[in-house]
């Protein structure tokens, strides 16, 4: 599993791969959104964190998501000229985390709710009842959830710093 950072690093190459094969720059909203999409999935962790609920790779880990949250961005962004660049930039970014967690057990349910797991090597069911959360060393479990909410949070604190003070050159 790729924490905060490993998905902003594989949206950041997504976006200079775009960049170098469109010859194109792009705009600062896109690169966030972009790099905020890539991130945006694990948002889940806040609930299951804070609630004891068990959401982790669903809903937000499903092609749902991917269609849904760009959606969104498109009907209620300001810049009604520019939507759709960014709307396909938060897509990118949801696919390249969709992408990512493909590398790791269990996979991703990509067709939530239906629980078939897929992984770039397989695909299996997986029960809810049997595969939860907070199953395990609980104590170590929480742990590594923390610091993955604290890892998210420091990034994307980073990431809105760098664009607020204009800093952020790609």
């Amino acid at each position: 599993m790729s924490f905060a950072f490993g998905h902003l690093v594989g949206a950041w190459l997504l976006g200079k791969a775009y960049e170098k094969i469109a010859k194109k720059k792009i705009p600062a909203l896109a690169w966030f959104l972009l790099l905020f999409g890539s991130i945006l999935p694990d948002a889940d962790f806040l609930l299951d964190w804070t609630l004891g609920t068990e959401l982790h790779r669903t809903f937000t880990h499903s092609f749902i998501f991917l269609i849904t949250a760009p959606i969104l961005v498109y009907v209620f962004l300001w810049k009604k000229t520019e939507r759709k660049h960014y709307s396909l930039a938060l897509a990118g970014g949801i696919l390249s985390h969709l992408l990512l967690d493909m590398l790791s057990t269990p996979g991703v349910p990509l067709f939530w709710p239906s629980f078939l797991h897929i992984r770039y090597t397989s695909i299996q069911w997986i029960d809810p009842a049997s595969v939860g959360l907070f199953m395990g060393e609980l104590e170590t479990f929480k742990t590594r959830l923390q610091h993955a909410i604290l890892d998210m949070a420091i990034g994307t604190a980073w990431i809105l710093y760098l664009t607020i003070r204009k800093r952020i050159q790609f």
